[in-house]
């Protein structure tokens, strides 16, 4: 027996003849096939029975209906993501395809605004995650496989500019600042893709919880060395995609009484106090150690920067540890921008490191 809303839409689907001073069903029909799609196994069968009904809404129909596997396998959640990285970005495994024409926006999302009649329908992967994301049941899986995305193109990525034998890339140096850009393009996709995914709360996830676990969990990798340009650039990525999805949906600028702004003290503090433990020694990490630097220095250089209000949110003993760790990596001028931004509460704390530096 089909629940009551399912039979008064497959009744409609049956008896309702369609003309074109009726044109207005679309309207009722259409939500009807993407909720049928979001909730059970019938829209294929609904979906076909329209389709004969009213042949110029195949191509509608078969996108709406598409859409419900994304609901019920993880595996097709993967590929849609893996699509979007690959479409943007282009293909680890084909060295011609960093930078093509059919990269980009255009590959993300698209330049066809409709197919013509007759026609398979072809979507770009940028709009087919939006319209399917809200469909997903588990956003935590969603978050980490943004996260795993986002380390192995900016890994990848590096190790390809590293190796590359063009004219552009002759000294580390510009091999460092081509691959950094190639990190800042990874990592502004995938806090995009993170924030349309789940807004705030995604990004809460992503603080408290999925890049501390990231750093503390073991990784399987593929055989072969990593270079070391690899490892930094992995952690670049990570730092540039925390702070831009942070500044997505928090700001960057002084205390808003928004109900979500007002918890992005707290949640920026919870993660600056990883951060703490981590450089006194009190949690032991699972990732490579130029990963772990990079990734803290990329992360206080762009707060300094870019959000400096961020920093007068975290408590004054936790960015002296902070400062204290990147003394410790010879980052003195980084350590003191940092607790300059601190305010009042930290000028003693700028006092006691010049006594230390001198």
């Amino acid at each position: 027996m089909l629940p009551l809303p399912v039979a008064a839409f497959v009744s409609l689907t049956i008896t309702f003849k369609l003309t074109k001073n009726l044109e207005y069903i679309h309207a009722v029909v259409g939500p009807a096939l993407e909720n049928c799609a979001s909730a059970c196994a019938w829209p294929t069968i609904i979906g076909s029975l329209w389709a004969q009904k009213v042949r110029r809404w195949h191509n509608f129909i078969v996108v709406s209906c598409s859409r419900s596997v994304f609901g019920q396998s993880k595996e097709a959640v993967v590929q849609i993501l893996r699509s979007c990285f690959t479409s943007y970005l282009g293909s680890l495994h084909n060295s011609n395809s960093l930078s093509t024409k059919q990269n980009g926006i255009d590959g993300l999302l698209g330049n066809i605004i409709a197919t013509p009649p007759g026609v398979c329908p072809f979507i770009a992967p940028g709009i087919f995650y939006l319209r399917s994301c809200r469909l997903m049941p588990d956003i935590r899986h969603v978050n980490d496989m943004i996260v795993e995305l986002v380390t192995e193109y900016a890994r990848e990525s590096a190790a390809r500019w590293a190796s590359s034998d063009t004219p552009r890339v002759q000294s580390s140096q510009a091999s460092l600042s081509l691959a950094a850009v190639r990190a800042k393009e990874v990592a502004t996709l995938g806090a995009s893709l993170l924030c349309v995914s789940g807004g705030f709360l995604l990004v809460q996830e992503l603080y408290r919880e999925t890049i501390p676990t990231w750093f503390l969990s073991l990784k399987e990798e593929k055989p072969g060395k990593v270079s070391a340009l690899a490892r930094i650039i992995e952690g670049y990525a990570m730092a540039y995609m925390l702070v831009l999805s942070g500044s997505f949906v928090w700001g960057v600028g002084d205390k808003s009484r928004l109900h979500s702004f007002s918890r992005r003290g707290r949640i920026i503090g919870i993660h600056m106090n990883f951060l703490a433990r981590v450089l006194e020694g009190n949690i032991l990490l699972c990732c490579d150690p130029l990963t772990w630097k990079a990734y803290v220095c990329c992360l206080v250089s762009l707060v300094v920067s870019c959000a400096p209000a961020w920093i007068q949110e975290v408590k004054p003993e936790t960015l002296q540890t902070l400062a204290s760790g990147l003394r410790g990596w010879h980052e003195c001028e980084l350590a003191f921008s940092l607790l300059e931004r601190g305010g009042i509460s930290t000028i003693g704390f700028v006092a006691e490191l010049i006594d230390m530096i001198n």
